[in-house]
């Protein structure tokens, strides 16, 4: 019996549809490898950053920020991780919770647009300082 065209369509959206849900897997693996390694790494490739930080980026106060970490904390997706007593947030979960509205109402991509614009100002806060040059110092 030959194939007809609603069959080569149907066989052609379904394997596509396979394609994208591969991709989508893919690309979540490939997040979670980019939020590996220890905190110190990810505030060193600006990927956290501190309470007055991100509460300047989301428009909102720090409590609020606080609040939401605490809350999310015991969740599989936290806002951010408490090291040294002190609470940092990560940036790319602070701007996917802005844009879903999980925040506060403001929700969609241009409220993740402008908030990216503020998050510019920080992406080298954390860089370390240069070593010490001793014969550049003593001379």
């Amino acid at each position: 019996m030959p194939t007809t065209k609603t069959d080569d369509r149907t066989a052609l959206a379904a394997e596509l549809e396979r394609i994208a849900d591969a991709a989508g897997r893919l690309a979540d693996r490939v997040r979670q490898r980019e939020n590996e390694g220890s905190v110190i790494a990810r505030i060193l490739r600006g990927e956290l950053l501190n309470l007055d930080q991100a509460a300047d980026v989301a428009e909102c106060s720090d409590e609020k920020l606080r609040k939401h970490c605490e809350l999310t904390a015991a969740t599989n997706r936290p806002l951010g991780i408490k090291f040294a007593g002190r609470w940092m947030v990560g940036k790319l979960e602070l701007l996917d919770d802005l844009e879903q509205g999980k925040i506060d109402r403001r929700r969609g991509p241009d409220v993740r647009q402008r908030a990216e614009e503020r998050a510019r100002k920080y992406e080298g806060w954390a860089r370390p300082q240069e070593p010490l040059n001793i014969e550049r110092a003593a001379g």
